[in-house]
């Protein structure tokens, strides 16, 4: 019987499982346990001299390279997954040689910056990666096209090769892996996550990669504890989040100078500390119709942050060509940006000027009620209005780094689906000219806020704000700044914008 000696958390010793699993191959298993560097020990140096893993054997025969165990395996049993055609096996054996000259290499980058590092409590190095990406998105791009054609890789039918091409990328979300640019390879990453031979070997990789969230979830898998696929582990840090007390008399903020603002009940009087999960190890599986955000790659070369009317004709038009591809909406309406930062700290609420340049707001809310987001629409769209809201009607915020990685007070969001309904209630907004409402949030231990740490200026957090349809889904995202203890105290200030949008379906 083929013996296999391997440590189940490394990528080529996953692929060699995973593979085995798919093929039906009988096998021993041989645990190698290389965080001990068993793979370096006299006694396994006699079966595999290049000291890695994995290895296997039959008889006299020794296998030391992942692709080459595959292939053996594969023709033991003659499946169907490394067919005998021999221009389909050879189209199998290309990918092959491929994965294993650049394809492993490229990946590999991102999972010692990302994942390794971190786990051996070191700083991940951007420059790494910045130099590494053109690379790794001319391959991706190569896989992408190819998949663009096939369900998989080599056909309509799942082979080695897919397995093997998969392995190197195990763990995109925690190894921060483009993979928005390359819709086809994420649609069938996400095909490989739903296979039984890849979900069982998930908890091993967890177990090993991602320690603190098995801890914080028992024995469970992590991607079990946490509802998501291969996606790996969920850090935390502990912040104050400002709630609101939901007192008898109305709660209100005035934006212009008043005597009715006088005596009034301010939201944000009910502070409480919380847990705020780091979001990275599943950042592909958010949804805006689940937990009410999602995150995505955002590329772009505008940096005219200081002239609003430039941001208007020469973002927003980006924005709207973004919602359309990511959402599906007919029509997108920008209508509103602000650009954040602490230096704005000192700008009086009151103050009816210059509103696009603000301080983030250390408040857990969210930007529009039931009442408020059709109301909305008909300020906006006028004599349209009452066709539009016909149909379902969506705002979304789009909030994203300008200039540098967020460090100092980032935005975290309650996840939706710890944070029902009765949760929220009415905030009003009182301008000169109109009357708004917002949402704030009564405090509860059951919610679940996630933060993504060191957001760069190429990736953008989509937040629901309000949604017509009332089907179950996510219609309102709570969402705040706050501080990090985790930041730097030198960490320079925060500068985001978001852009305020209405989608028409």
């Amino acid at each position: 019987m083929l013996q296999v000696y391997l440590d189940p958390c490394t990528v080529n010793s996953r692929k060699v499982l995973v593979g085995l699993a798919l093929l039906g191959t009988e096998y021993n298993f041989n645990h190698i346990d290389y965080f001990t560097g068993a793979h370096k020990s006299d006694e396994y140096l006699k079966i595999n001299p290049n000291g890695t893993v994995p290895a296997a054997s039959d008889g006299d025969l020794i296998l030391t390279q992942s692709n080459a165990i595959l292939q053996y395996a594969a023709d033991l049993n003659g499946s169907p997954a490394y067919p005998k055609d021999l221009k389909v096996r050879a189209d199998i054996n290309c990918w092959l040689l491929w994965e294993a000259s650049v394809w492993f290499q490229s990946c590999y980058v991102y999972l010692v910056e990302f994942v390794v590092k971190p786990l051996l409590k070191a700083e991940p190095d951007q420059t790494v990666i910045d130099a590494q990406e053109p690379r790794w998105l001319q391959l991706a791009t190569i896989l992408d096209d190819r998949l663009s054609k096939s369900k998989w890789l080599t056909g309509d039918e799942i082979s080695i090769a897919d397995i093997a091409i998969a392995a190197p990328m195990h763990v995109h979300a925690a190894q921060r892996l483009p993979l928005e640019k390359t819709p086809h390879l994420k649609r069938w990453m996400a095909d490989i996550e739903q296979l039984p031979c890849w979900q069982q070997t998930q908890p091993a990789v967890d177990k090993a990669l991602f320690p603190e969230a098995v801890a914080e979830n028992g024995t469970k898998s992590v991607d079990s504890a946490n509802g998501t696929n291969g996606t790996g582990s969920s850090k935390e840090v502990r912040a104050a989040f400002n709630y609101t007390k939901d007192v008898e008399q109305p709660t209100e903020l005035y934006f212009y100078e008043s005597d009715a603002a006088k005596n009034i009940h301010e939201p944000g009087d009910d502070p409480h500390d919380m847990s705020v999960h780091d979001g990275w190890h599943r950042a592909d599986s958010f949804s805006l119709d689940k937990e009410g955000f999602a995150l995505h790659g955002f590329q772009t070369t505008f940096d005219r942050w200081d002239d609003d009317a430039v941001v208007a004709e020469s973002f927003y038009p980006e924005i709207i060509k973004f919602l359309k591809t990511t959402q599906g909406a007919k029509r997108i309406l920008v209508f509103d940006h602000t650009i954040r930062s602490k230096a704005n700290a000192s700008k009086k609420l009151t103050q009816e000027t210059g509103t696009s340049r603000r301080a983030p707001v250390s408040l857990v809310h969210c930007d529009y009620t039931a009442e408020s987001g059709p109301l909305r629409v008909e300020q906006l769209m006028g004599d349209e209005a009452k066709d539009l809201l016909s149909r379902r009607v969506a705002f979304f915020n789009v909030w994203k780094p300008i200039h540098r990685v967020v460090e100092e007070s980032p935005l975290a969001m309650c996840d939706v689906t710890s944070s029902p309904p009765e949760d929220f209630f009415k905030l009003y907004l009182r301008y000169r000219d109109r009357n708004g409402e917002n949402y704030v949030m009564r405090h509860s231990p059951n919610h679940r806020w996630w933060y993504f740490p060191k957001m760069a200026p190429d990736q953008v957090i989509v937040l629901k704000t309000f949604d017509s349809e009332t089907d179950g889904r996510a219609r309102f995202v709570g969402h705040s700044a706050f501080n990090d203890p985790t930041s730097p105290p030198d960490a320079p200030t925060r500068e985001s914008v978001e852009i305020r949008t209405i989608a028409f379906f």
